[in-house]
C-alpha cells in the first residue's frame, strides 16, 4: 500500500501520507502495545510484528475506527485479536510467563529472585485464567509496572474503572492463587512432615508430585 507506518529503527525515512491523527496515536501507543504483545508470545520480535499488523489493520480503516464510540477501545480490541490470530497462526500457546515473570517490578527489587519468580510463575498461572479485561489491566499494571492513567489511556477506559477493574481482578486472584498456595503449603508441610518420620525410621521418604473486533480485526 503507499501508505507506510512510523519506523522506530534509527535513521529510518520520516513516515509520509498518514493522517496525522493516525501518527500520533501510533506514537503515543505502540510502545504499551509492544509490552503487552510480548507478554502474550512470549517474543519481542514476534510482538512487534503482531503490534505492526494491528497498526496496518488500523490504517486501512482509520476513517471508520474515529466514528467508533471509542475508538480507543476499539484500537484495543483490534490489538487483542490481532496477537491472538498471530499466536494460533504459528501453532503456539500464548506465554504470559516465562520472560514476563522476569520483568515484574517486584522481581527485580527481589531480596531472594529464585523465590519471587516461582511466586511470580504460579501467579502469572492465576492470572491467565482471569476475563481478558482483568488479565489486561493486571499484566500491564503490576506485571510491566504502568501507572493507572497510562493503562486506563491504552485501554480506553477511566482511571476509576482500572481501579474497578484491579479490585475484582485482586478477589479472583485471592481465591484462584491462595488456594492454590494453601495447597502447595499443605503439601510441604506434608513432604517434611514425612522426612521426619522417614529419618526416625532409617528410610528416605519420596513425594510425587495447568468475538473479533468487528471487521477491522480479521
Amino acid at each position: 500500500m503507499s501508505q507506510e507506518l512510523p519506523r522506530t529503527a534509527t535513521g529510518a525515512r520520516p513516515m509520509r501520507k498518514l493522517p496525522l491523527d493516525f501518527e500520533a496515536f501510533h506514537r503515543m501507543y505502540r510502545p504499551i502495545y509492544v509490552h503487552w504483545a510480548e507478554i502474550r508470545l512470549g517474543n519481542r520480535a514476534d510482538a512487534e510484528e503482531a503490534v505492526d499488523a494491528a497498526f496496518e489493520k488500523l490504517l486501512r480503516a482509520w476513517s471508520a475506527v474515529l466514528t467508533k464510540e471509542n475508538p480507543t477501545a476499539y484500537a484495543w480490541r483490534v490489538l487483542r485479536h490481532t496477537t491472538i490470530d498471530f499466536s494460533r497462526a504459528r501453532d503456539r500457546r500464548p506465554a504470559l510467563i516465562g520472560e514476563a515473570a522476569f520483568e515484574t517490578v517486584a522481581l527485580s527489587q527481589a531480596v531472594d529472585p529464585i523465590g519471587q519468580f516461582e511466586e511470580s510463575l504460579s501467579l502469572y498461572e492465576a492470572i491467565g485464567q482471569l476475563p481478558p479485561r482483568q488479565m489486561d489491566v493486571m499484566l500491564l499494571q503490576f506485571g510491566q509496572g504502568f501507572t493507572v492513567e497510562e493503562v486506563a489511556a491504552a485501554l480506553g477506559i477511566t482511571p476509576a474503572g482500572v481501579r474497578s477493574t484491579v479490585r475484582h481482578a485482586r478477589r479472583r486472584l485471592e481465591h484462584a492463587y491462595g488456594v492454590k498456595r494453601r495447597l502447595e503449603a499443605t503439601r510441604h508441610e506434608g513432604a517434611a512432615q514425612g522426612e521426619g518420620e522417614g529419618e526416625c525410621n532409617g528410610f528416605a521418604r519420596s513425594e510425587s508430585e495447568e468475538g473479533h473486533a468487528d471487521d477491522i480485526a480479521h
